[in-house]
């Protein structure tokens, strides 16, 4: 491992002066791997390892394994996930959040968080899952589709044109851009990048975007602030400067004391690497006061361009329960999403630029018979009367790689889903004499998946 930066090490004596010791040393001990599982599509992935305490739907993995030739991972079993950034589940399962809320995970991709919260909110709850950066949002868009939520909705906006929404977030998320400092453990080039004016950088960046955004938060609603650093000035004195200077306060939420982590009045969390399996992580919690009137009516929206009724009976049939959805019409594709949410995604989609919400169904023939698309396949509360073929491994991960294919014989003619271990991976289109291979090919199989 390369020497520590000089103000860094300053930094953490100050920061840490009983322990600097124990927190340099740990440095440069090995990475320790951790996936999260999808509640929404049970597996018995990695069911022997052994459970992170703060989300105990995630494991500590004792050897990490070669993830892109394991076809749950396209399937959306799981998620490679960082272990300290995993206790957002904690976070906001200790949150009275309401069913219908609408949440806003602002800085997304590549995905991480915003297939924890599609977990840990209420299910009738909408996500809007946003990345600022646009050459970053092809990669949220595939994580959000293999996890087969339908309560989320994608979009690529800088956080201060969120502002023309109003305050109508119950929860936002900001984990906010930063020095890195807790990540060299896992990536030490990372390291020869860091600098104190790069720290002042991001400082800057950091307090830009939480002001932009609070004006967002919906009274009685809660920011939910993160960094991957352990700089004070980019996590406690961030904080403190919002609490002093913005219609926040801190909230505390009471989590046991056998967790290995450092809690500053039980509203801010430290995750340091001597302490815990996992990388460096701050957390902090706050609340936007309560206010009495907390309506907002999303007045001038604009209205979606529904499916005709005549329609329908060529798209139901793809759901276990299709009246939970409705369904519209965008750029010639046919879009599901769950209707108790329209009136959040209308407003949402007249204010912002959507790249992709809900289910993408599909694309409508001349005959008005749907030709289904990926998203379709991977979402969760399809008709299970849908052919399948279900696939050893081998098939699976040649079907991954769009390699031809040759089906079983009693396979029916038509679409089908590549099924593995009961999940889906994608379609396939049987035909007299040949197989179709219809996973998408920007997703194939070609180099291994990084942690996020």
């Amino acid at each position: 491992m390369n020497p520590l930066p000089k103000g860094f090490t300053q930094n953490i004596l100050s920061l840490f002066p009983e322990e600097a010791g124990y927190f340099f040393e740990s440095l440069s001990k090995p990475f320790i791997s951790s996936v999260r599982l999808n509640m929404l599509k049970p597996s018995a992935a990695f069911s022997n390892d052994d459970a992170i305490e703060w989300c105990p739907n995630a494991r500590y993995l004792e050897v990490r394994p070669s993830f892109i030739e394991d076809p749950l991972l396209h399937a959306g079993a799981y998620y490679v996930q960082e272990s300290s950034s995993m206790f957002l589940d904690a976070v906001i399962r200790n949150l009275p959040i309401p069913e219908n809320a609408l949440a806003l995970d602002l800085c997304a991709a590549p995905g991480g968080k915003s297939t924890l919260l599609l977990n840990a909110l209420p299910q009738s709850a909408l996500l809007v899952s946003n990345e600022i950066i646009k050459s970053r949002v092809g990669v949220l868009q595939e994580n959000i589709i293999r996890w087969g939520a339908v309560n989320a909705v994608i979009t690529n906006n800088d956080p201060k044109q969120f502002q023309k929404l109003g305050e109508v977030f119950d929860v936002i998320v900001v984990d906010a851009p930063c020095s890195g400092e807790g990540l060299w453990r896992r990536d030490p080039k990372a390291m020869d990048e860091w600098n104190e004016e790069n720290v002042a950088l991001c400082v800057g960046r950091q307090e830009r975007i939480l002001q932009d955004i609070l004006p967002c938060l919906k009274p009685g609603g809660f920011l939910i602030y993160s960094t991957c650093t352990f700089n004070e000035l980019e996590n406690e004195k961030q904080v403190q400067q919002l609490i002093a200077s913005a219609n926040v306060e801190a909230y505390q939420i009471q989590i046991p004391a056998t967790w290995p982590v450092y809690s500053v009045d039980q509203f801010q969390f430290r995750f340091l690497p001597h302490k815990v399996k996992g990388e460096g992580l701050f957390m902090a919690v706050l609340k936007k006061p309560f206010e009495a009137d907390t309506s907002n009516k999303f007045q001038k929206r604009n209205s979606l361009n529904f499916v005709p009724k005549k329609i329908l009976p060529q798209i139901h049939p793809w759901f276990e329960t299709p009246l939970a959805f409705d369904y519209f019409m965008e750029n010639d594709f046919v879009y599901a999403f769950p209707k108790n949410s329209i009136p959040h995604y209308e407003w949402v989609r007249t204010n912002m630029y959507v790249k992709h919400a809900g289910i993408c169904m599909g694309k409508l023939d001349k005959a008005g018979r749907l030709i289904p698309e990926h998203s379709l396949a991977l979402a969760n509360g399809l008709n299970k009367e849908i052919e399948r073929w279900e696939m050893d491994k081998d098939t699976a991960l040649q079907y991954l790689k769009r390699a031809n294919l040759t089906p079983p014989a009693q396979i029916k003619e038509g679409w089908c889903l590549a099924s593995y271990q009961g999940l889906a991976l994608g379609w396939v289109k049987i035909l007299p004499n040949r197989v179709n291979n219809y996973f998408p090919a920007e997703y194939r199989i070609l180099k291994d998946i990084q942690e996020a």
